[in-house]
């Protein structure tokens, strides 16, 4: 994390008449820099064709335009002009402004300021508001939390903060603050969205310190009732001695009077939690301890049974359930506290600690628990067919795990994986009815969800699709992939595997000797694309170059046509033109048929998966007429509502997928050759991020 200036250094620095001459420029003059466009450019990210966001049209960087006005799209270069060109009100607005003030800037407070505005509009530049008060007043005579908080306030569609803003803006006041436009602001800074259900306070979201007490909270007023405070939706109450960590919601609590408010809370359970469903096996467990105020959701409303949890989440949770006090912070990092505890008490070696964000595996859960509880050691063998730890063994014995059968009707607990907040729940309300001492009846184990094969369909996005049996089910395990940097390793000896990217102009001029001599083994290059809208096959200018270049560096070279075809007959034209294209290059590895409708505005969105499955095997009939081998490129949505799977098992699959809060490792039922499973990596040779791959075969 980067160093803070102290308040009265900040104070020092940014006092107008303190900065030396050279450091200040004059308000008339100044004009965002190089670098605060690009950092624009970051946040807002290019959109060659335009699309529709709160009834108004956007293009290239963000930039209001014309629902028809660029019907051929924009590139790059011309969206970079048109957003400059967009700027220049903006710019005489905020010189405006700082010239009726005698307010004086630094280029990186303006970039900031700038940032600001091209999101928001001018709108923020009102003396009435705190930011534009804090600037006439002279910025260095507030604190860093002060203005924090004048900047990053504006983070609100309506009444609701959304998250991305809040990143945004966060980033843009440490830009304001400390002129690093690549900061962690994000990362020292949260916040918590206070919902007033009746009278209105000064600031609705507020931001914090990571890591430091909520200290004193807003305290509102409603006419003939009394504030008893703030509450998450489970209804756990927030105070000023809680430590921030993550964004929260909370609402305002009201009685009618002191005395009526006797402190007692309804037995009545409302479930705050949209994805929890009453039949499910870990309801109870969920509900006993959010009653009990041990475990809370999220501030969308959402509990995320199927999350996993990292290890500090997981050693705050144990420990305090067996007894132990909260642990203030060692460190910058909020459980580092817990992290000491366990490893005084030795529970927990320190080298299985040195990531607290990281997944814990469940043997160390065990580990943890078992020693936390003083479980006395196991008498028996364990009953599990992959574990033989005494401390799984103790937990068995002592009623507090169960496990879970496979497929073959043997019991695991399967050790080496993380564990998620359902299953963390169930031992947790066991460890609380635990009675030390004494090792209670084996309960039966929890009867395992019944697979797709049982099922006879794979539930998706609330639909029950029939399982495709002649399509070869996935054979990956997760607990074998592991991610090293930007490289996705999958630690299985039997099973080979190879780093790749996939690659188009949008990476510009590449270095490939660079990048193979980073690790990387094989390439997918763009051969060009169909217009979303109009239809048109284009070239990547950089296909040809990348080609040949990618080969003599020593890399295997596939490639991908992006398609936005109809029919079978745009498939096989789209064919024509990528092996017209190909023809005497080296070209080595798979053709891939990438078929793709990310929005209603695109010409091939709703095909039906008949038509869309037939131009597929077009694609890859005439692709395999000339000698090439064939693939398809897809992502869960397509995979499993768009295309008819059964249709295309004489070809490979590329499937893509990208680790999110619900699951870090692909949840695809079936089989895939290739994953590409990031597309922000930095590999050695490419400016800017780039798409990841791991493939599972060498053609």
């Amino acid at each position: 994390m980067m160093k803070r200036l102290c308040p009265l250094l900040l104070a020092l620095l940014l006092t107008v008449g303190l900065l030396p001459p050279a450091a200040l420029a004059d308000a008339e003059t100044m004009t965002i820099s190089d670098e605060g466009v690009a950092l624009i450019q970051d946040f807002e990210s290019y959109r060659r064709f335009a699309y529709e966001d709160g009834g108004k049209w956007y293009i290239g960087y963000g930039t209001l335009c014309g629902r028809d006005e660029f019907p051929d799209g924009i590139t790059p270069d011309e969206a970079e002009a048109l957003m400059r060109a967009h700027m220049v009100d903006m710019e005489a607005k905020l010189n405006s402004f700082l010239k009726k003030y005698d307010i004086r800037l630094e280029q990186h407070q303006y970039d900031a300021l700038m940032s600001l505005t091209y999101n928001l509009g001018t709108s923020w530049i009102n003396p009435a508001y705190r930011l534009c008060q804090y600037l006439m007043n002279g910025i260095g005579g507030y604190s860093e939390e002060e203005v924090v908080n004048a900047i990053a306030s504006w983070c609100h569609t309506g009444r609701t903060p959304v998250h991305g803003l809040a990143v945004r803006r966060l980033k843009e006041a440490f830009l304001f603050l400390y002129g690093d436009y690549d900061n962690d602001g994000d990362e020292a800074y949260t916040y918590v969205h206070f919902d007033v259900t009746a009278e209105e306070i000064d600031h609705s979201t507020v931001f914090y310190p990571v890591n430091t007490c909520y200290g004193e909270l807003p305290t509102p007023t409603h006419p003939g009732r009394y504030f008893r405070g703030w509450y998450t939706d489970s209804g756990v109450r927030l105070t000023g001695d809680d430590i921030a960590q993550t964004p929260l919601t909370v609402s305002a609590d009201w009685g009618s009077s002191p005395a009526a408010d006797t402190g007692v809370q309804s037995t009545r359970w409302d479930n705050p939690y949209s994805d929890l469903k009453e039949g499910e096996w870990y309801y109870s467990y969920i509900k006993n301890l959010t009653q009990a105020g041990k475990v809370d959701g999220y501030p969308d409303g959402t509990f995320q049974p199927g999350k996993i949890i990292t290890a500090g989440e997981a050693l705050k949770l144990i420990l305090l359930t067996a007894g132990y006090e909260e642990q203030a912070p060692t460190t910058e990092h909020w459980a580092s506290g817990y992290s000491r505890l366990a490893q005084e008490q030795g529970y927990l070696p320190p080298e299985e600690l040195t990531d607290l964000d990281a997944p814990i595996r469940r043997e160390l859960i065990a580990q943890l628990a078992a020693q936390a509880l003083h479980i006395p050691e196991a008498k028996n063998a364990s009953p599990f067919t992959d574990c033989d730890t005494p401390y799984v063994r103790a937990l068995y014995e002592a009623g507090l795990v169960t496990g879970s059968y496979d497929g073959q009707n043997r019991l695991v607990y399967l050790p080496r994986t993380g564990i998620i907040r359902s299953e963390l729940c169930a031992l947790v309300w066991r460890m609380l009815q635990y009675v030390p001492g004494t090792t209670r009846p084996q309960p039966d184990p929890e009867p395992e969800p019944l697979t797709p094969e049982e099922l006879g369909y794979i539930e998706y996005r609330d639909k029950k699709i029939p399982l495709l049996y002649d399509v070869e089910k996935c054979p990956y395990e997760r607990d074998l992939f592991r991610l090293e940097g930007s490289f996705m390793r999958y630690d299985d000896r039997d099973v080979d595997s190879y780093i790749g990217i996939d690659v188009s102009s949008y990476q510009g001029d590449v270095d490939w000797r660079k990048v193979r001599r980073s690790g990387v083994e094989f390439v997918m290059l763009r051969v060009g694309f169909r217009g979303y809208t109009q239809g048109t096959l284009n070239l990547d200018t950089c296909f040809v170059d990348n080609a040949i270049n990618a080969a003599a560096a020593g890399l295997r070279v596939g490639c991908y046509f992006f398609s936005t075809a109809t029919n079978a007959a745009e498939a096989v034209e789209e064919a024509e033109y990528l092996l017209e294209t190909i023809r005497g290059l080296p070209i080595d590895y798979p053709v891939v048929y990438d078929w793709e409708a990310n929005s209603k505005s695109y010409r091939n969105y709703g095909l039906e998966p008949e038509v869309l499955t037939d131009a597929a095997i077009a694609f890859c009939e005439r692709v395999a007429e000339e000698g090439y081998i064939p693939m398809v490129y897809f992502n869960l949505p397509t995979g499993y509502l768009r295309y008819e799977l059964d249709r295309l098992t004489d070809y490979d699959f590329w499937f893509a997928y990208y680790p999110n809060e619900d699951s870090m490792y692909p949840t695809m039922y079936y089989n895939y050759q290739i994953w590409q499973y990031s597309d922000h990596g930095s590999i050695e040779g490419i400016d800017g991020r780039v798409d990841m791959d791991i493939a599972f075969k060498r053609w």
